[in-house]
């Protein structure tokens, strides 16, 4: 089931008193910022600015690094993405973002492997993996490219994605789950 900010607020207001409705209003100011107010049963992102909502998905899409594509492929891409802007006449969004990197699946990988084993040498190659996996998540950035779909209504979301298919063997785009639609929200509120 989705989480609909809007729905949980009306209810709150019932029977409110005057310190809730204060604390209301500076809610509302932020959400004059920030949009956002939920989430349908789909995944898709639902927002409020004004009287106008809205829907939006968010796709992790293929990287490519130019400088590495020989001509061919290098057409490829640039066409392909030349004939994306001019057929695709829907609202579309381009976030590319540097995030930092996460490892802590491999960490956790790392650190049950250091609980199980006996070999002191292998607990010393173990422990180094362990600090270089932490040295990389605190330090590197890794760079991805989201793609942002808009609708008006989640029906209009959804035929707006199926009209983005004919692209998939250039985009390959992949929905993402909503704590990673959260991560990037707030990195392009908060700059990280």
């Amino acid at each position: 089931m989705g989480f609909d900010a809007l729905s949980v607020k009306k209810k709150n207001q019932s029977g409110s008193t005057r310190k809730l409705k204060k604390i209301q209003k500076s809610i509302d100011r932020i959400n004059r910022v920030y949009p956002v107010c939920g989430y349908t049963d789909e995944g898709y992102v639902k927002t409020k600015f004004g009287l106008k909502e809205g829907y939006f998905e968010v796709f992790d899409v293929k990287h490519y690094d130019t400088n590495i594509l020989d001509e061919k492929e290098f057409n490829f891409v640039t066409e392909s993405y030349w004939k994306l802007q001019q057929i695709y006449s829907d609202p579309l969004k381009e976030v590319h973002m540097n995030l930092p990197e996460d490892n802590q699946l491999q960490q956790e990988y790392i650190k049950y492997k250091i609980e199980r084993t006996n070999n002191f040498a292998r607990l010393r190659v173990l422990n180094a993996e362990l600090e270089k996996l932490k040295f990389i998540e605190k330090t590197y950035k890794s760079r991805r490219t989201y793609l942002i779909v808009f609708g008006r209504t989640a029906e209009e979301l959804t035929k707006r994605i199926d009209d983005l298919t004919r692209f998939t063997n250039f985009l390959e785009p992949q929905p993402i789950s909503i704590e990673k639609k959260i991560k990037i929200l707030h990195g392009m509120n908060n700059f990280i």
